[in-house]
């Protein structure tokens, strides 16, 4: 398979690519001087896959949120692959990774993305992951326990949580309805993004981001995400989160409105080893608000 990829340096020395097959064609080569960023396909677990790497040694995989991308992660993608392998995936259903249908629920999600991890050699791995992203996260966390080495969990509900903050889980079951409001990409992610941000973001990241959210069956995939949701119970979560012997850090926003940092009350008697560090002046989507804070606090997380 060869692709063709519109190639953009973006100001943390990445080039960002926008890929497409094409028979024939000589694969696209990034400017010399730059870090390496490689567009990879793989077939796992019943999905074929995209994800981003650069870097080598230890490998840290990052999973994103709603309604993102691995492109989300582009500046840790530039710091963290200074000293480790970093990883960004397109979850399924998003980006350039498999759109069709089947099973969407966190759990099942999570069983494929072990499949990629397994298909490209992973042994070991730390995690980092936002939003949705964390959700299925905590799957993988405590289905391979054995093989995380550490987990940077972001943006996303332990045990505490007020239903009146997340409207979508209702909203967007409906199938119809859903697809119909994230078919208009950039509206939809103005919609999202502007309440729940408190740094301005730039607008060649938001280019980014609506690029690849607007890509073809991306708002028929998403909504199955919510289709597929179950509320669990209590005891089941924190059954899940006492699987996790392994250091984790949850790095939470300190201004996100729909995450007051009240839900994280109390998390040192879930979590066997767990820190909460909060970002400051942040909301929800702090990989692109806060870039350097956030990757400064991975790296020292993942250094210790």
């Amino acid at each position: 398979m060869k692709w063709i990829c519109l190639l953009l340096l973006l100001p943390t020395g990445l080039v960002f690519s926008s890929c497409a097959e094409l028979a024939n064609t000589p694969s696209s080569e990034q400017p010399s001087g730059e870090p390496e960023l490689e567009h990879k396909f793989v077939e796992a677990g019943g999905v074929q896959w995209h994800y981003v790497e650069a870097g080598a040694g230890e490998a840290v995989v990052f999973l994103h949120g709603l309604p993102e991308s691995w492109f989300s992660w582009h500046y840790q993608i530039a710091q963290v692959s200074r000293e480790y392998r970093a990883i960004a995936v397109d979850l399924k259903g998003y980006g350039q990774s498999d759109k069709r249908d089947g099973d969407y629920t966190a759990q099942g999600v999570a069983n494929e993305l072990i499949a990629l991890f397994d298909a490209i050699g992973l042994e070991k791995f730390s995690l980092v992951t936002h939003d949705w992203g964390t959700v299925i996260g905590d799957h993988v966390a405590s289905i391979v326990p054995d093989r995380m080495i550490k987990y940077v969990r972001m943006q996303a509900p332990v045990l505490k949580i007020d239903p009146a903050n997340h409207p979508q889980f209702v909203l967007l079951r409906n199938q119809e309805l859903a697809t119909s409001i994230m078919s208009d990409a950039e509206t939809f992610i103005n919609t999202v993004y502007e309440p729940r941000t408190i740094q301005e973001i730039s607008d060649e990241d938001m280019e980014g981001i609506i690029l690849e959210f607007s890509r073809p069956g991306v708002a028929e995939a998403v909504p199955r995400y919510f289709r597929d949701f179950a509320l669990e119970s209590e005891e089941a979560r924190r059954e899940r989160f006492g699987k996790m012997s392994f250091p984790v850090l949850v790095l939470q926003a300190e201004s996100d409105p729909a995450q007051p940092l009240w839900y994280f009350d109390g998390i040192e008697a879930v979590f066997p080893d767990v820190r909460l560090q909060v970002v400051k002046d942040s909301g929800h989507f702090t990989e692109l608000e806060r870039p350097d804070d956030v990757s400064k606090a991975i790296l020292d997380f993942l250094g210790d």
